[in-house]
């Protein structure tokens, strides 16, 4: 039985995926296409081995997009969605970037108290540990929570955990990409999640 849900931010609560190429380019000086950008997420982000961004001070890019990302407006259909799945279950945020400018975007999208928890840069880089440290302090177990991502590469870690993933194909990769993973369902519209989930495994 879910208990909870575990989302990905970028590509799923958010589209980033421009943002945050144009953004990187401007802090480091360095362009990256758009099928670097992808590609770069088909494993762990800090595990890759992309030229242009080696030696990227994330701490700083946080700190250099947090005005831009923090007062993006969600759209009404995800806001209202993830209202909804809060009344049957507990909402929690994994997330490469940072969870103090996630918690601020939240905060000023109304939405910050149907979250538990934000998990981001700042607690690790790697997802399988953020992972691990939900389940300590939550109770949660890989059987009784659900994973919402965009990215082969958070597939890939959920799977390590024994934690099931709905993908969606309107974020960074496409569903092609998306099915490496072998995730449990693969959805087009936020609006779909909540089906899912409700009908369990």
């Amino acid at each position: 039985m879910i208990k909870a849900i575990i989302f990905d931010f970028d590509g799923v609560i958010h589209d980033t995926f421009e943002f945050h190429r144009s953004k990187l380019k401007a802090f480091t000086g360095n362009d990256i296409s758009e099928k670097n950008y992808k590609d770069i997420h088909d494993g762990n982000f800090y595990d890759s081995k992309c030229d242009v961004l080696l030696d990227t001070d994330w701490a700083g890019y946080i700190t250099f997009i947090h005005p831009e990302q923090s007062t993006m407006k969600i759209t009404d259909e995800i806001r209202q969605v993830l209202i909804e799945l809060n009344q049957k279950y507990e909402l929690f945020i994994i997330s490469s970037g940072s969870a103090k400018n996630i918690s601020d975007y939240l905060g000023n999208n109304g939405i910050s108290n149907i979250f538990t928890e934000v998990l981001g840069f700042e607690n690790h880089r790697s997802k399988i540990n953020k992972f691990k440290m939900l389940f300590d302090t939550h109770g949660l177990c890989h059987d009784n929570c659900i994973f919402i991502t965009d990215t082969l590469g958070d597939i890939l870690e959920a799977n390590k955990v024994g934690v099931e993933t709905v993908a969606v194909d309107f974020g960074f990769h496409s569903r092609e990409r998306l099915e490496k993973g072998n995730p449990y369902r693969i959805i087009s519209r936020f609006s779909e999640l909540g089906p899912i989930v409700d009908a369990g495994f």
